[in-house]
């Protein structure tokens, strides 16, 4: 019998921001439509991380993470 855990923690935004574009897109499909509406090109800079795409990175990271909170409220 599976044990229910509780719901997870959020993520923590420093390793979000270190994390590479690919890496969040493959884990977290649902961000290639943030990265779309903000005018970055997933596939042509997957290998940077993301605290390298803009100069102040903290609005994207809000989004990123506005997208993944379902997935740690169950």
């Amino acid at each position: 019998m599976a044990r229910r855990r509780g719901p997870l923690p959020p993520l923590p935004v420093a390793e979000l921001a270190a994390r590479p574009v690919h890496v969040v897109v493959r884990d977290y499909p649902e961000t290639l439509a943030v990265f779309r509406r903000a005018g970055i090109d997933a596939a042509e800079r997957g290998a940077e991380p993301i605290q390298a795409l803009a100069d102040d990175a903290g609005p994207l990271l809000d989004e990123l993470r506005q997208a993944v909170d379902w997935r740690r409220e169950s």
